[in-house]
């Protein structure tokens, strides 16, 4: 599977990139947060939910989740699919970065 990843935005949540999979894209939405859906309406902007595609949810509770769960969601995602992955802590969302092929640094 041939994935590539931009950071688009960052949040007061954490990170927003855009994710070429193949020829489809799709967004993800990374942030600090407990497992609780609550918080995603908090983090995914309204437009996002109304611009088509599903939008799925991980918690990543430790770092050493973070390959296992990525790849997990890639493989169910369509195109314009959002997902957010709700970290628990900083290691882990720097995990779920590095397996996009990040640093956590934005280049705008």
């Amino acid at each position: 599977m041939q994935v590539q990843s931009e950071i688009i935005r960052l949040t007061d949540s954490g990170y927003v990139l855009q994710i070429a999979l193949e020829e489809h894209t799709l967004w993800a939405y990374l942030a600090i947060s407990g497992p609780d859906l609550d918080a995603v309406a908090d983090i995914v902007p309204a437009e996002q939910f109304e611009a088509g595609g599903d939008v799925h949810v991980m918690a990543i509770a430790q770092a050493q989740d973070a390959a296992e769960q990525v790849q997990d969601v890639l493989f169910n995602m369509n195109p314009n699919d959002t997902v957010v992955f709700l970290c628990a802590d900083a290691a882990s969302l720097q995990a779920v970065l590095i397996e996009f092929g990040q640093t956590g640094e934005h280049t705008d």
